[in-house]
């Protein structure tokens, strides 16, 4: 086939997928967990791209999720909760390449239990509810940007339901 083909500019389904990659993240509501603890990461990523590719930017390119997830994630501050840190790699994932769809994601604790090889918890989410997730955010936050006062200070009263 000639380059510029009909045939080449056809889009197909392309899902990238890493599997129990070990990471250390400092994240837990334990006093031991604030120091990085060693995770796994699964994920699956979908999207559109072409069904031929012929060079790299065609694809949807794993190398700068694998530096990400090994290199700069690992030096971000603790955070209580895996649902933030599974959160962040939504995030990161459909920042990474527009392309991209749906997102599933798996974190996972090693040292939970003697009973259990890991324990974790898992997200998927599409696109259209990851930027409506993040229109809400957006919402929010200017909301509570125009309740502050004018000296600058929010209000701190808190209503527990």
């Amino acid at each position: 086939m000639r380059p510029g083909h009909a045939a080449l500019r056809v889009n197909t389904s392309w899902t990238v997928r890493v599997e129990r990659l070990e990471i250390r993240l400092p994240v837990g509501i334990h006093a031991d967990e604030l120091e990085p603890q060693p995770l796994w990461v699964s994920l699956a990523a979908t999207g559109a791209a072409p069904a031929s590719p012929q060079v790299l930017h065609h694809c949807f390119d794993y190398e700068p999720l694998c530096r990400w997830l090994t290199h700069d994630w690992p030096g971000t501050p603790h955070t209580p909760l895996l649902e933030t840190r599974i959160n962040q790699l939504c995030a990161y994932l459909f920042g990474l390449d527009e392309r991209l769809q749906t997102v599933w994601v798996g974190l996972y604790k090693q040292r939970m239990s003697r009973q259990a090889l890991a324990v974790g918890v898992e997200r998927q989410m599409t696109r259209l509810e990851f930027e409506a997730m993040q229109d809400l955010a957006c919402a929010a936050a200017a909301m509570r940007a125009t309740d502050a006062p004018a000296s600058g200070k929010g209000n701190h009263a808190s209503v527990h339901g």
